[in-house]
């Protein structure tokens, strides 16, 4: 049986923004991992492995985030445009 067109079409957004909302809490993990996993003690300064951690997990959390919102903008005008 096939979908209806707009089950396939719902498909491609859903992935979008699931990919989108991973990406974010990915970087967001990376950020918090060092220090939740006790690998950087508290009070001395980051290690390398900790600056490293915190700066891809910051650039992975700003791509999702971006992405996010980058797509919630274009919804926003899509339903300006053509939305009741």
């Amino acid at each position: 049986m096939m979908p209806s067109p707009i089950a396939r079409a719902l498909r491609a957004p859903v992935a979008a923004l699931l990919g989108l909302a991973l990406l974010a809490l990915l970087g967001g993990w990376l950020i918090a991992a060092p220090f939740v996993l006790g690998d950087q003690l508290r009070g001395t300064a980051w290690t390398a492995a900790t600056r490293t951690d915190v700066a891809t997990g910051a650039a992975l959390a700003g791509v999702g985030l971006l992405g996010l919102l980058g797509y919630l903008a274009a919804a926003v005008a899509w339903l300006a445009r053509y939305g009741r």
